[in-house]
């Protein structure tokens, strides 16, 4: 099947022995020709792996003990810059795959959800995609440096004198004259941006000491108007006999226009991510509106039916143990009803476009203060006709349906309080129980909680949890209005 195939080296970063255990297998029934498969449990070890070996395909677990999420996408892929990296995660958030993909990675799959023939899929389509990334980027230099070659500023220095000379494209590309061709040794404090001449500096400085022939830097270029273009400069370094340099040749290119385009297109793309990450939530929402329908419509009606016909049994004249039976009956098919009922009203959207945000957390937290077992309390401050629109007032009342049902099932409080005000074009939320508290470096790790951030994140917001054990708990939101008014009614 694979026979022409060159077996594969592969090297898995993975701290669950038992999902490592489960991916050795699914490799195993693919069939795929594995030359060697090397476990690295932290990326800590990482390094040790790469030295003296040649990965073809990396798979990575996004959740390590010393390194989580994106950024553990980005060491990866600094540390193995040419090999193909396969993201493996439990989570199924969207943002994540987009994000990790847009950081180097070639391929996201979710564990639980893969099997042997979409990880076989997954490894060949990564490896063939490395390969032409790679091809198309040393496409892209050789045609940035032919094309610069006609539009750069060459230059000399000569290390003997410390001195040297600028080509015409001092004049042609920075408006200087013939005069400002001379270059001395003052020449990086004359035209380098102040904040680069320690950092360019420094670097001729380590090659230099390295004997690398090859030098290469970005900074930010004086010209004669008195303003800054962006520069890509790269020099050719001779040595004499001895290892001291003696000349060095370069030419700088201007790169402020690609520069410039680089920054539009990844504004771009982080929009293009919020909209992926929203069609993602829309459809998370009308899933769970399906099925809150389908319980409340059917199922509850049915037990309904039951529970009446069950009272008219009741009614005749029966055997006492059989009526008690029957009244069991009767009581567990009411707590049933009364747990659908819960169930369903949590999974349907309210209907914030109908009665508003306020209304619907004043219905929440009603439902709540019912029980007499935890009491909520409302604080609003600057939000007379609050209206922010209804796919982040959702989002808001979803962090505070999650947040309250966290206090109810772990934090022992009698008292929660809801704070929304909005202060500087900021909307600020917060929400504070008096229980028992935690530490947040421990607990604070659930899959609620990170749902909750990745819903504040689509909106540039920030959220972060305030809490010790014995001191209560506070949870708090920031969401600027100005970054979100794309979002349209």
């Amino acid at each position: 099947m694979f026979r022409n195939i060159k077996p594969y080296r592969l090297l898995v970063v993975e701290d669950n022995p038992g999902d490592y255990v489960l991916l050795a297998e699914y490799l195993r029934l693919s069939q795929l020709p594995v030359e060697i498969i090397l476990h690295a449990e932290n990326m800590a070890s990482v390094p040790a792996f790469i030295e003296g070996n040649n990965f073809d395909i990396a798979l990575l677990d996004l959740t390590l003990p010393d390194s989580s999420g994106v950024e553990s996408v980005i060491t990866l892929s600094r540390l193995l810059p040419k090999t193909p990296v396969i993201v493996l995660s439990g989570l199924s958030t969207i943002e994540i795959a987009v994000e990790s993909i847009s950081l180097g990675a070639q391929d996201y799959l979710i564990k639980g959800e893969f099997d042997e023939k979409l990880l076989t899929k997954s490894i060949q389509y990564g490896i063939e995609r490395k390969k032409t990334t790679e091809k198309l980027r040393e496409s892209n230099e050789r045609y940035e440096f032919v094309n610069k070659a006609t539009n750069d500023t060459i230059w000399e220095w000569d290390y003997n004198s410390n001195s040297g000379l600028w080509g015409e494209g001092m004049l042609k590309n920075f408006g200087y004259f013939k005069e400002h061709l001379y270059k001395d040794n003052n020449w990086a404090n004359r035209y380098l941006h102040p904040d680069d001449i320690e950092r360019v500096q420094k670097r001729v400085e380590e090659t230099l000491k390295n004997r690398i022939e090859n030098w290469e830097e970005e900074f930010r270029f004086r010209s004669a108007d008195g303003t800054y273009r962006e520069i890509y400069d790269r020099g050719f370094i001779l040595y004499n006999e001895n290892g001291s340099p003696y000349k060095m040749y370069g030419a700088m290119a201007d790169i402020t226009r690609r520069r410039k385009l680089e920054r539009e297109l990844s504004n771009q793309e982080l929009q293009q991510q919020k909209l992926i990450t929203e069609a993602s939530i829309d459809a998370q929402e009308k899933e769970k509106n399906l099925l809150g329908n389908e319980l409340h419509d059917n199922i509850n009606q049915i037990l309904a039916t039951v529970k009446m016909y069950l009272s008219v049994v009741m009614k005749g004249e029966e055997g006492e143990d059989k009526h008690n039976l029957i009244g069991e009956c009767y009581k567990y098919l009411d707590e049933a009803i009364e747990e659908i009922r819960k169930l369903s009203k949590m999974l349907v959207s309210p209907s914030l476009g109908d009665i508003g945000l306020k209304e619907a957390i004043e219905e929440l937290a009603e439902g709540i203060n019912i029980t007499k077992v935890l009491r909520v309390q409302l604080i609003y401050e600057n939000t007379a006709n609050l209206s922010l629109g209804k796919k982040m007032e959702l989002m808001l009342y979803r962090i505070i349906q999650e947040q309250l049902n966290n206090i109810q099932k772990h934090a022992k409080a009698v008292l929660a309080t809801i704070s929304i005000k909005i202060e500087g074009g900021i909307v600020l939320l917060s929400i504070t129980d008096n229980g028992v508290g935690f530490d947040t470096a421990l607990k604070a790790k659930g899959i609620g909680l990170k749902n909750m951030k990745n819903r504040v994140v689509f909106y540039s917001g920030d959220l972060k949890i305030i809490s010790s054990p014995g001191n209560g708990s506070t949870l708090e939101v920031t969401i600027p209005l100005k970054d979100n008014s794309y979002e349209q009614n």
